[in-house]
């Protein structure tokens, strides 16, 4: 297993900024809404209290919803957040991050990805209310 301080490296030097470029893009290149207050709770509860393989199916459920068309940008997010997560499971833990060598169990590969998945929603958090606010402030602007 990694190193706290390998950890902290990928989570400052990789997860932050991408947190900030994944909400970036969402909102401002595809349009979407902000996610509420009340899906950034949830989210971020299930990432810092649950197993990697529940907050998985979390995000599944909620991607798998039928939202109404006003929320669609909920489904948009949990499914660009799945893809990211795949992405980051399937090789860019072992390729990119240099944090699972050969032979660890799929245990502990999903206790890496667990302390991976709670420090990126964290910064998926952050980024997402200063982009709420950066809205409502111009909103207010062109009041």
């Amino acid at each position: 297993m990694p190193s706290l301080e390998q950890l902290w490296n990928v989570s400052d030097d990789i997860l932050y900024p991408e947190a900030e470029i994944f909400m970036q893009r969402l909102v401002n290149e595809k349009g979407i809404a902000t996610l509420p207050s009340s899906q950034v709770a949830g989210l971020q509860n299930i990432a810092n209290t649950a197993s990697y393989r529940e907050l998985a199916h979390f995000i599944r459920h909620q991607r798998e919803r039928k939202w109404p068309e006003s929320k669609k940008d909920i489904e948009v997010f949990y499914t660009e957040l799945e893809k990211w997560f795949t992405a980051v499971k399937n090789t860019r833990l072992r390729n990119e991050f240099h944090l699972a060598q050969e032979g660890l169990s799929n245990q502990e590969i999903d206790e890496l990805m667990a302390l991976l998945a709670q420090d990126f929603i964290q910064h998926l958090v952050a980024e997402n209310g200063l982009l709420a606010v950066k809205r409502a402030s111009a909103r207010m602007k062109r009041r």
